[in-house]
């Protein structure tokens, strides 16, 4: 049996790029290391605001991105909302904890403790789009997201669902960043900014006009070997019926640290040595879930058929005019890795 095609029919962001916007194509902001929020657009012209001021930023960012692709889609009711975040409303745990500190257990308000669980946002989105279907939420580390993506192609392939609304949503707070920063996660000299992600996309199994691109392929290796690795890459790639030597572009998850740098630096070399590299955490940032702008961004590309050059990899500049397909690769201390593979429509 053929597999389905899989379609991203829109994608929508809110990081510390302009918000909802593509802005960022043209004109990035970049910024220094350390920690740098999420930029929020005007949350009231999607969200009543005695709705918005019991909200979390998490939620109310990952609602605004949802809204806006279902309306762009004209997708009331996904089949399916699938949700990928690391870390959850880190924000409401934290007022949750002090006020259970401060009040000795006495007087709560529930409102943060209910808005600190992962499966906040999931529930929240299921609730205000009144979707009543698949809603499942992911907390894997940094393939949170990506599992997302899994989740969904696997359902698409066994006729379980046609669409599914998948999104990567994460926040930081000062002082979480500064346990991350000792323990040289984020905040080292010279490393993409630490930042914040509401990233969602809708996934169709039929084909529109306006989609984005085709998503042609995902695995998920863990703790893999160098062969089996080598296996899983060309598998993938057969499927789509590409070789290696067929790839545009890989786009990886550089971030300035040496240490995870040099991972993906000698697998790119001894993997794909020819093709294109790109990057996009100095212009998004580093944090669990980014891995859902790697997605964002690259599918941006294929639609317009143009790579910015601030993406491509100061280690190998050779450029791709017209790219036909993307390869996305996230990894974790080398030993999870995630490979998404992305084609032009």
């Amino acid at each position: 049996m053929n597999p389905k095609k899989v379609y991203i029919q829109a994608a929508e962001q809110i990081s510390i790029q302009q918000p909802l916007s593509e802005e960022w194509f043209s004109a990035p902001i970049f910024y220094h290391d350390g920690f740098v929020p999420a930029v929020n657009p005007a949350f009231r012209e999607y969200i009543a605001a005695n709705e918005a001021r019991r909200m979390g930023n998490l939620i109310k960012r990952a609602l605004v991105t949802s809204l806006k692709v279902l309306r762009k889609t004209e997708i009331d009711h996904p089949d399916a909302i699938i949700t990928g975040t690391c870390i959850g409303s880190l924000n409401c745990t934290e007022k949750f904890l002090q006020a259970l500190t401060e009040n000795g257990e006495q007087t709560l308000s529930p409102t943060y403790f209910m808005q600190s669980t992962h499966n906040t946002v999931g529930s929240t989105l299921g609730i205000y789009t009144k979707t009543h279907g698949y809603n499942t939420t992911y907390s894997h580390g940094e393939i949170s997201f990506d599992l997302t993506i899994l989740d969904a192609w696997m359902q698409m392939q066994l006729g379980k669902i046609s669409t599914a609304l998948v999104g990567g949503h994460e926040e930081m707070i000062e002082s979480y960043f500064k346990l991350l920063q000792k323990t040289g996660y984020v905040g080292l000299d010279g490393m993409a900014p630490c930042s914040e992600v509401a990233m969602s996309m809708m996934l169709n199994t039929q084909p529109h006009t306006e989609d984005l691109c085709e998503i042609a392929g995902i695995r998920i290796c863990n703790h893999t070997s160098a062969d089996s690795l080598n296996d899983c890459i060309d598998s993938l790639l057969h499927e789509a019926d590409l070789c290696r030597e067929q790839l545009c572009a890989v786009m990886t998850g550089k971030n300035g640290n040496p240490a995870n740098d040099k991972q993906y630096q000698e697998f790119a070399n001894s993997v794909f040595p020819q093709t294109s590299l790109l990057h996009y955490k100095h212009i998004f940032g580093e944090n669990y879930t980014v891995s859902a702008l790697a997605t964002y961004a690259a599918a941006h590309c294929l639609k317009e058929g143009y790579i910015p050059p601030f993406l491509y990899d100061t280690d190998r500049k050779e450029q791709c005019a017209s790219p036909q397909n993307i390869l996305l690769i996230n990894q974790t201390k080398g030993q999870e890795f995630s490979l998404i593979l992305l084609k032009k429509i």
